[in-house]
């Protein structure tokens, strides 16, 4: 249900933001939210930061963890544990050794992974430490990309306030150059321009806060719940590897496995079981 609530977030929150820049007297969207100039050095500054911040090779999980968060659930440990027993039947009856056909039918890559490791190291040391090395290399990646997006969040509204701080220079200049026409005896209406200098510095802080708060945070804390949810699915996953490699009966397994999970989950595997 993760996607699920990601995109209903994201509907309701744009359903939110519409309706408060309607204008109900003409029904009417009000142009004023709309600033090219604005979305430019807030949107444009944000990732000039990002890049410089950051290699470009890493800049590119930006845009598949916003696919991620619309597309991927959280990883199941019910489902994990699920594995790890039927593995062990298949253990009981042919062996660990067994195990090697069923390597190709598994989809899960860290499993995959994990009974690959079965097949290749000897002693338990030696398995757990390749099989944790490739959860923290995971764990690293994912906070890596987490890290984009916080830093995003803190880049957006500094560059708003900059968009503020121009928009303000851009009133005052035009009020001076009024002045100056007023005194040459030309009189000029400068309002438009002050207006256009007033909106750039209102609209900019809007944008700034709004991708901050509604694009950036949201999505790292996203990730974060993607990554602590798949971080756990494989800490059950290794147990249950080393559990096979010690040739645990599918009994012995899942009472170790369920130190793991809630009782709700406890509950359904309980039902799966019987």
């Amino acid at each position: 249900m993760s996607k699920v609530a990601t995109i209903l977030g994201a509907i309701l929150g744009m359903i939110i933001l519409i309706l408060s820049m309607i204008d109900f007297n003409s029904g009417k969207i009000l142009s004023a939210f709309f600033n090219w100039q604005g979305l430019l050095v807030v949107l444009g500054g944000t990732f000039a930061a990002t890049l410089i911040n950051y290699p470009l090779g890493q800049f590119g999980c930006f845009f598949k963890s916003i696919v991620k968060i619309f597309s991927q659930e959280t990883a199941s440990p019910q489902l994990a544990i699920e594995q790890i027993i039927d593995l062990s039947h298949i253990a009981q009856q042919k062996g660990v050794l067994g195990l090697e056909k069923e390597i190709d039918f598994i989809d899960d890559k860290f499993l995959r992974f994990g009974i690959t490791n079965l097949m290749i190291y000897r002693d338990e040391k030696s398995l757990r430490l390749s099989l944790e090395q490739s959860l923290n290399a995971m764990r690293m990646r994912h906070l890596t990309c987490q890290d984009v997006f916080n830093n995003m969040a803190s880049y957006a509204p500094a560059f708003g306030m900059m968009g503020t701080v121009m928009g303000l220079i851009m009133m005052m200049t035009t009020q001076v150059a009024q002045d100056a026409v007023v005194v040459d005896g030309q009189g000029q209406d400068m309002l438009g321009a002050l207006l256009q200098g007033m909106g750039l510095a209102l609209v900019t802080t809007f944008y700034g806060v709004l991708f901050s708060n509604f694009l950036f945070i949201p999505t790292a804390g996203k990730l974060k719940v993607l990554s602590d949810a798949e971080v756990l699915k494989n800490q059950i996953l290794i147990e249950g590897i080393i559990g096979l490699k010690h040739e645990e009966s599918p009994i012995m397994l899942r009472e170790m496995l369920m130190v793991f999970v809630n009782d709700l989950t406890k509950q359904r595997l309980d039902q799966s079981m019987h």
